[in-house]
């Protein structure tokens, strides 16, 4: 099976050039929304949820949902999700993607945004292979979440009603192409008052 290398890389730089700090994930979802289109989606498979308005931070919209139905003989297989998220830390605001070599760089003094922007990627062109291929595949359902980068607040306050009811899920966020992480121990929260000067989120 031979992917479009060159079309999936065409939509990583047009979304890291997107502005979509946390909590303002409006302007890269609507460039998410025109990708899947020009690869097929149609536009009533794809809708906000209502996250938001019950995220305690000021935050654009909702999580983007897209369900795609399930074709060919695997059509009537238990649902997948494969989900990620939009927003990227604030020191990648006015990033500018550049192409040199075989590497993506930044050409402006900001963070390039690569997370989560990859996780965006994939999940496109995941939808746009299968539809350019006619493959197979059981019903799927591809989530964006918002504000995961200031404590994963869209993926907590999902409409879990809204996801078809997935039997397996797969997040998108960071590491190896060849490692998987099938588990984590919890996580604990706590609060920090730093004096200097920010480095990161």
């Amino acid at each position: 099976m031979s992917v479009d290398t060159a079309a999936a890389t065409d939509r990583l730089m047009r979304f890291l050039a997107v502005p979509g700090v946390t909590g303002q994930e409006k302007a890269i979802a609507r460039e998410i929304m025109a990708a899947l289109k020009q690869a097929g989606v149609p536009a009533k498979a794809m809708r906000f949820d209502d996250a938001n308005t019950r995220i305690a931070l000021p935050t654009e919209t909702g999580n983007l949902i897209v369900e795609l139905p399930g074709r060919g003989t695997m059509r009537d297989q238990p649902r997948l999700m494969f989900m990620t998220h939009m927003d990227t830390v604030p020191l990648c605001a006015g990033a500018q993607p550049k192409i040199s070599g075989r590497k993506i760089v930044n050409q402006a003094k900001t963070a390039l945004g690569g997370d989560n922007r990859c996780g965006c990627g994939i999940l496109v062109s995941l939808a746009a292979e299968l539809i350019r291929q006619k493959l197979d595949h059981p019903p799927i359902t591809l989530l964006f979440c918002v504000r995961e980068e200031s404590g994963l607040h869209g993926a907590r306050h999902v409409d879990l009603n809204a996801l078809g009811a997935p039997a397996m899920a797969f997040n998108f966020d960071g590491s190896s192409a060849s490692s998987i992480t099938i588990a984590a121990v919890g996580a604990d929260h706590w609060e920090a008052e730093i004096f200097g000067r920010a480095s990161h989120a």
